[in-house]
């Protein structure tokens, strides 16, 4: 409960501060599907994370901003076998998956007929620290790496009321190989608020 008010308190003056001068803050919920080499090493959909992005009005229709992110991916794998360079294992195993995306992004609204919704696309360019676990019994096995990432968008807000509107969007965080991993990438469905000084 404790984290949950330092959150509120956090997002809330955040929202004050960042509104002013044509600001906006949007936390959203993502549902993220694994892609690729991550796919292959774990395929449920993660329900697990958080996307937190503050963004500045740079035109009009322009908005420059930076994300935070946070996805987590877990299966259980019953009796299949896990090759970690040289060594195999076979058995019951928990694999984790922790995704940390840190972006520069750019945002384009396009002005509609409708002034409640304004669909959009963007980019994000910058970095995702991936931390990749597989516990069996007592043992675990760790990889980690920063990679290059690169994260396309779509999607849609619609005005709720004064300084908020819901959003739906669809982003693909393409994280290129590095470390000890391949690539690491993930599509993700965002459902949450944008809060404005609009």
């Amino acid at each position: 409960m404790k984290k949950i008010f330092i959150l509120l308190i956090v997002v809330f003056g955040s929202k004050a501060v960042w509104a002013q001068g044509g600001g906006n803050f949007v936390i959203s919920y993502p549902i993220s599907f694994p892609m690729g080499d991550l796919k292959d090493h774990i395929g449920a959909t993660s329900f697990r994370g958080i996307s937190l992005e503050f963004n500045k009005r740079a035109k009009p229709n322009l908005d420059i901003g930076l994300e935070a992110s946070w996805h987590v991916f877990y299966e259980r794998v019953s009796e299949k076998p896990y090759v970690n360079e040289t060594a195999t294992i076979t058995g019951t195993q928990y694999r984790y998956t922790n995704a940390v995306p840190l972006l520069a992004a750019a945002k384009w609204l396009k002005t509609t007929s409708n002034a409640k919704t304004t669909p959009y696309f963007g980019l994000g360019i910058g970095t995702t620290y991936v931390e990749r676990a597989t516990d069996f019994g007592l043992y675990r096995l760790t990889n980690d790496a920063w990679q290059f990432c690169l994260r396309p968008e779509l999607g849609v807000q619609v005005k709720a009321g004064y300084g908020a509107s819901f959003m739906l969007g669809v982003k693909y965080y393409a994280n290129f190989a590095g470390g000890d991993l391949d690539a690491q990438s993930y599509l993700s469905i965002n459902i949450g608020f944008v809060f404005s000084g609009d």
